[in-house]
């Protein structure tokens, strides 16, 4: 894209996203099971678990793979 004579390049892509604070707990549980299923809705693995850099193998109790999970919130399961 060109503003004048510069070129300027853009570090999101356009389209809809946006940010929102999350101030329910069901909530946080939805989307950390959306992240969860993102490699398995694109056929990267058969289960969230099955994925190596995803927390959703320490959420199903297995052993941790790179990504401990951070326990700030004590409520998360």
């Amino acid at each position: 894209m060109r503003e004048g004579n510069r070129k300027k390049h853009r570090f999101w892509q356009p389209g809809g996203g946006y940010d929102r604070n999350i101030t329910h707990e069901t909530t946080l549980e939805s989307m950390i099971q959306y992240i969860h299923l993102n490699p398995v809705r694109r056929g990267l693995v058969n289960r969230p678990e099955e994925w190596e850099w995803s927390s959703a193998a320490e959420f199903s109790g297995l052993p941790p793979s790179h990504l401990p999970v951070d326990r700030t919130l004590p409520h998360i399961k």
